[in-house]
């Protein structure tokens, strides 16, 4: 059977296109049991042939059936229906929450036990077949019909995604009539990357009903509630897996219709390695999971470009590493050296690049405040408590001119493609993580008059130009003084 698909598919080109091979035969080698299979699982192009056994169990009508010859044309009908299904990218109805060995689904999937679908076992539901055939259509669920006629051409497309790659979004929980919205931004005109550039994206929940919503203050930070794919194109869905998950307070919120919380999420490398590294298109979809449904966005499709010579293709080779990674997720590691030095280079030879903005931002961090470094030595042996092993805390002082002049590049000189690549939140937080350093260590604010109304109206807004006026007053007073060390 696999020859036949392989001297048929030899005779056109390999690559995605709207064809399906349905191979119709009498029995397969494992006996009757197996009434169909979709067998084209080999190779770059999936889900483009499947096969009907005629004489397998579908051939056998239920004893005292009235009408056995009905029975079976009818079995035969639904079999090539529900193995064109899975060539369309439809999994079983009751087989949506599948195993992690089958790989990685667009989102967690909700089962279907009891739907009267092609994609359903008719023997499966309460009832067996009677009950099914008694309620059924002879067409897929509502779902799947959605993913069929809306999801984006690739997904559905014979020879394109893999098999169950992509549709679980359309199988979400998701409730007919949501309260909330989740929008997936970036700061650009166009979601184009230069090559090496980190992405950053800024999310967006917005209450769309008619209700106050009582919301969790770090919701859009618990990563652990969510699932999010990033899926290059021809290339497998992956998900992202952070570097840590957070433990927040449970603080609550009111948030008012019209009304809407927002957050950043730093996505290009994680526990799984660089998720967004090689030039390409790249398709992000997220999924909230609340207590009693999931709130999907709409899918944000991005490019990243090529490189534009050889020595950002020399660089990357150093750059897309775990060490970098991490320093750039943690915003800067005293310890993870290569990385730093990396970083470093990232900084001095290609400065008019974006990437220079998020190494310069992670160098800088560091050196802003006191950081305290586990010291253990050269010690090696069996594993053991680091006060056991004479480990001992390091304290570094701040360097503070060094930060500074880090952060000045990073965030004050050109404010705009600041923002942009950095997005607009994690932008306010650096800054405020700069007026902080500067004011602890030395730095003396020329301070406005007392402005209550305004001061709360900045502070609620979160004015920008405000805290660049601010950032800009406190580098003048610097330029005269020593930095003082605490």
């Amino acid at each position: 059977m696999h020859d036949a698909m392989q001297v048929y598919w030899s005779r056109f080109a390999g690559k995605a296109q709207w064809s399906l091979w349905v191979f119709f035969a009498r029995l397969h080698e494992q006996g009757t049991s197996l009434g169909g299979i979709m067998f084209d699982d080999i190779g770059p192009n999936h889900r483009q042939g499947t096969a009907i056994f005629n004489e397998s169990f579908i051939s056998t009508a239920p004893t005292g059936d009235a009408k056995p010859a009905a029975w079976v044309e009818r079995m035969r009908f639904w079999t090539a229906c529900h193995e064109m299904g899975h060539a369309f990218n439809l999994a079983h109805s009751w087989q949506k929450q599948h195993p992690p060995d089958w790989g990685t689904p667009w989102i967690p999937l909700a089962n279907e036990p009891e739907a009267r679908s092609f994609m359903n076992y008719p023997y499966n539901v309460s009832g067996g077949q009677t009950a099914f055939f008694s309620d059924f259509a002879y067409r897929f669920s509502d779902n799947e019909l959605v993913f069929m006629r809306h999801a984006p051409e690739r997904f559905v497309q014979m020879g394109n995604a893999d098999w169950f790659d992509h549709h679980g979004f359309e199988q979400a929980s998701a409730s007919p009539e949501p309260a909330l919205k989740l929008n997936l931004r970036v700061d650009r005109a166009q979601a184009t990357y230069q090559f090496l550039e980190p992405v950053v994206l800024e999310l967006k929940l917005t209450n769309i009903g008619s209700r106050p919503l009582v919301l969790e203050k770090e919701l859009l930070s618990m990563t652990d509630h969510m699932t999010v794919i990033v899926k290059k194109r021809d290339k497998p869905a992956r998900q992202y897996l952070p570097f840590a998950r957070y433990c927040h307070d449970m603080q609550a919120q009111v948030v008012m219709p019209g009304e809407f919380v927002t957050d950043s999420l730093f996505i290009s490398v994680g526990r799984n390695g660089w998720d967004i590294a090689e030039p390409g298109y790249y398709t992000i979809q997220i999924a909230l999971h609340m207590e009693t449904e999931d709130i999907v966005s709409e899918s944000l499709t991005i490019r990243v470009a090529p490189p534009r010579g050889y020595d950002e293709e020399f660089i990357a080779q150093d750059f897309f590493s775990d060490d970098v990674g991490r320093i750039l997720n943690f915003d800067g590691s005293a310890i993870l050296r290569r990385g730093n030095d990396t970083l470093r280079e990232v900084s001095d030879r290609f400065g008019d690049r974006a990437v220079a903005y998020h190494a310069r931002v992670a160098l800088a961090s560091p050196l802003a405040k006191d950081y305290k470094v586990l010291d253990m030595g050269d010690r090696m042996g069996e594993m053991a408590s680091a006060k056991e092993a004479g480990g001992r805390l390091r304290r570094a002082a701040p360097r503070i001119e060094e930060a500074r002049q880090l952060y000045t590049s990073a965030l004050l000189e050109k404010k705009d493609q600041a923002i942009a690549t950095l997005g607009r939140t994690d932008y306010e937080y650096y800054l405020g993580r700069f007026r902080e350093s500067l004011m602890e260590h030395g730095a003396v604010l020329k301070k406005e008059p007392r402005d209550v109304k305004r001061d709360a109206k900045r502070e609620k807004n979160g004015d920008i130009e405000h805290t660049m006026r601010v950032i800009k007053e406190t580098l003048s007073s610097l330029k005269d003084q020593e930095p003082v060390s605490r």
